[in-house]
């Protein structure tokens, strides 16, 4: 007989036979395992996690399923426990078995199904441990007769014992140099730990979905060596920067410098290094210049580069291309990384998943050479829940990481954002660089980043700082201005230069200065977060082209502008925030030196306007920043390092409670749950000692608890498509034929949909969908994920974007479909 894993969705197509999977699967996670000192414990893993799939109960059903899919329940037999279970007695150490069959049985939901605080007394994984499954002994015959025999299965064990022992071995002797605590060596290592298994279900998922999708595709799974390609790109970099010349002016040198500065400190390898340049000093080009020839030199896997979620990614994406490949469209070299197209379908029971998961297996796993995304996505790889973020973890490994504008991390994360990079740097073996121009001391917290030794590019910050000093900041914020006297100073700044910035906290205070403004400045522009990032991009071309002809320009925005936008304006008007984005609106004015010094305006709002109240982050930020503009004792210099690191010494001071990402119910945060301490010191004897080994728990990391609440946005944003130029055809397509569409030209459709995406909160999603004005497409019958799209063209405005009202009467021709 044989024993089947997958049937195809396409009929003609032979069924992938069970074995095949298996060996395929494990021979992929060694692969993507290489390097971390785990490949041999990831393909073992791998080698097990259908295993189940070899019952009697299961074959009947996928060939039942094959000949009538409406006649069963998809993904209805549990087929992942038997192998956790195996994996669980086969190991001679218990704890090791623990800690790998806890990988096995979540692959299919990634500890997404249990709650710690809604259920604290109960161990999912111990449930699953002692669940009878009557077919064990069948399935571990078959496994042995098709798969590996007994001896050579035992012989595999025993190496990865071997290979477990030596990476915790080496995760005590790194705790002893870190920490000199017993409690706090205790709690590192299970940190460490959470992470490794993290790794280990990265590498498990990838490695399944991997093999899934070449045998729908009828494709070999090929992995190339980046080296050439990265060295190439390094190389290509240097001759372009050739090419413009030798500087022509004192900015431009100091650039060239920074640029070389760089280069000449890669090589150093994997650790956490910092650049503290100043805003316009070209830490783009610079940054990609160090991670190109780090990347080449110690073989990295990839480079990410993460930019922060209120920024724009696609101008870097773009800049990248430019310089690197000159293919506008390139999608597979350099990937921009927005959202996930589909979103998955909260499931209440793992049994409830689909085994194939067309749309799942279509969403980009980050393979790509070279990924710009945003910090959003970068922290959804670790936390949140979801297999689709839980596969892309593995790919931060071995990799160059470049953090831009790090000093926007958002506040309740940044504990779970420091342990994360101490653990890619130490046993990730990647290689981390936080770029901005106003550091913001992560290390110097309690539970802070482990900076390298002599970490910083930038030899003399201070002299650096003032020979790239281009603006004086006028302080106006000692009254607060209704929107009429904001609109009233905008008119008057733009009025003097005819180029001015204005940038605000919210996206409503933006719309009601624009609305106000519009019809009595020429040349009044509005960017916003509500525009899809193709809308974005051509918006921001627009401006410049005409800042470049000198044409009178306005531009109101939100602080989406600051990060990552190569602009110059030559007057800005800053709401009051943090030091921080007052720092990055500066770098938006006089960029090149084009004037002898250019003005910052800093305006305080009053509350009504910009209405803060759900933006607790912002408002204390700009509370701190008020109150050192008005030191009695010393002048206050904004721009200075010196105040920025004041700034956030008294930012992170009296936010202590805040930075491990509090708990609704008031009593836990996220971050101590890492080590699931307190779950240990919970759960009942019964659940403790229920295994026939009778040791209690040793690794409890509360992962499912973590994923289920974690959000960096607290009301959960979902990827709308959107009908704005190409969006339009694209949701045509998307509306196709479920015959019509394979994994490979929904992969297509899902990459070329990602600058068409407009994040919306999940309040205004459900009631633009009661409206009609956003609709699920069915796609897929048999999936576990939808996907959303504006099918009426008048809730998109060609100058605001996604709005809930629409500007114009109805017209048929307003639909899409």
């Amino acid at each position: 007989m044989k024993y089947i894993a997958h049937t195809s969705t396409d009929p003609t197509k032979q069924d992938q036979l069970l074995k095949d999977h298996l060996l395929q699967s494990r021979e992929l996670a060694e692969r993507f395992a290489a390097g971390t000192g785990l490949a041999t414990t990831a393909g073992l893993i791998a080698l097990l996690h259908d295993i189940g799939k070899y019952s009697d109960e299961f074959q009947t059903y996928i060939r039942q399923a094959k000949r009538d899919s409406t006649s069963v329940k998809r993904g209805s037999i549990d087929h992942t426990t038997a192998g956790g279970q195996i994996l669980l007695k086969a190991f001679r150490e218990p704890y090791l078995g623990q800690l790998v069959s806890d990988v096995l049985i979540s692959h299919h939901n990634v500890w997404g199904v249990k709650d710690y605080l809604t259920a604290p007394k109960k161990s999912p994984f111990l449930d699953r441990m002692k669940k009878p499954i009557g077919d064990l002994p069948i399935i571990k015959e078959r496994f042995y007769a098709e798969v590996l025999d007994e001896a050579s299965f035992q012989i595999l064990v025993d190496k990865a014992t071997q290979e477990l022992n030596q990476y915790l071995e080496q995760v005590r002797l790194n705790t002893e140099r870190f920490y000199h605590d017993d409690a706090e060596r205790g709690e590192e290592v299970r940190r460490v730990i959470f992470f490794t298994q993290k790794t280990l279900s990265s590498i498990l998922i990838d490695a399944d979905r991997t093999d899934t999708m070449a045998f729908e595709e009828g494709k070999i799974v090929d992995f190339e060596d980046r080296t050439k390609l990265f060295a190439d790109y390094h190389s290509k970099l240097l001759a372009r920067l050739r090419d413009f010349g030798e500087p022509t002016t004192e900015i431009n040198r100091l650039r060239n410098r920074l640029s070389e500065q760089c280069d000449d400190f890669a090589e150093r390898g994997d650790g956490i290094y910092t650049l503290s340049s100043p805003t316009g000093a070209g830490k783009t080009i610079a940054s990609l210049r160090y991670a190109l020839h780090e990347a080449a030199e110690n073989k990295k896997r990839q480079i990410i580069y993460v930019i922060p979620y209120t920024s724009i990614i696609e101008q870097n994406a773009q800049v990248f291309r430019d310089l690197l490949n000159g293919d506008p469209n390139d999608g597979t070299n350099i990937l921009e990384f927005h959202s996930n197209v589909a979103r998955e379908i909260e499931l209440e029971r793992v049994e409830d998943r689909k085994d194939l998961d067309m749309l799942d297996l279509a969403e980009s796993s980050w393979d790509s050479p070279i990924i710009v995304t945003t910090m959003i996505q970068f922290l959804n790889a670790i936390f949140a829940k979801g297999t689709k973020n839980a596969r892309r973890f593995h790919n931060l490994l071995n990799s160059v990481l470049v953090f831009d504008e790090i000093q926007n991390l958002p506040l309740k994360t940044t504990k779970l954002f420091n342990t994360a990079i101490n653990y890619l740097a130490t046993y990730g073996h990647s290689d981390i660089l936080l770029c901005t121009a106003t550091q913001p001391s992560l290390d110097r917290l309690t539970d802070g980043i482990r900076l390298s030794k002599d970490h910083e590019l930038i030899p003399d910050l201070t002299a650096t700082f003032e020979k790239f000093r281009r603006v004086e900041i006028i302080n106006r914020s000692n009254r607060q201005m209704d929107a009429e006297k904001l609109a009233t100073l905008l008119k008057e700044v733009y009025t003097e230069t005819h180029s001015t910035l204005a940038v605000v906290n919210t996206k409503g205070a933006a719309r009601v200065l624009y609305d106000q403004l519009k019809d009595q400045v020429p040349g009044t522009y509005h960017l916003s977060t509500n525009m899809c990032p193709a809308h974005r991009k051509n918006m921001l071309n627009e401006i410049k082209q005409r800042l470049k002809e000198d044409e009178p320009t306005l531009c109101i925005s939100t602080q989406l502008i600051e990060a990552g936008v190569d602009i110059s304006f030559k007057a800005v008007v800053r709401s009051l925030t943090g030091v921080d984005s007052i720092a990055q609106a500066a770098g938006r004015c006089n960029r090149n030196g084009e004037l002898t010094k250019g003005k910052v305006y800093l305006v305080d709002p009053i509350p009504d306007l910009e209405k803060l109240t759900k933006l607790p982050e912002i408002e204390r930020a700009k509370d701190i920043t008020d109150s050192l503009l008005y030191k009695p004792d010393q002048p206050t210099d904004l721009l200075n390092p010196e105040w920025v690191q004041h700034y956030f010494e008294r930012y992170y001071r009296d936010q202590a409670n805040y930075l491990g990402y509090p708990c609704k119910n008031g009593d836990d945060d996220l971050y101590s749950m890492l080590t699931g301490t307190k779950i240990l010191g919970e759960l009942t004897k019964l659940h403790r000692k229920g295994l026939e080994w009778g040791k209690d728990l040793v690794w409890a990391g509360n992962a499912e608890t973590i994923a289920r609440n974690f959000a960096v946005i607290p009301d959960e944003t979902v990827g709308v498509l959107v009908p704005y130029k190409d969006g339009k055809e694209l949701i045509y397509d998307l509306n196709g034929t479920q015959a019509d569409l394979t994994i490979e030209k929904l992969k297509d459709l899902f990459y070329r949909a990602q600058p068409y995406l407009v994040n919306v909160y999940q309040n205004q999603l459900s009631s633009l969908v009661r409206q009609g004005v956003i609709v699920p497409i069915s796609i897929l019958s048999t999936s576990d994920a939808q996907v959303y799209a504006v099918t009426d063209e008048r809730y998109y405005d060609s100058k605001l974007g996604l709005v809930s009202t629409p500007m114009e009467p109805l017209a048929v021709d307003d639909y899409v479909f």
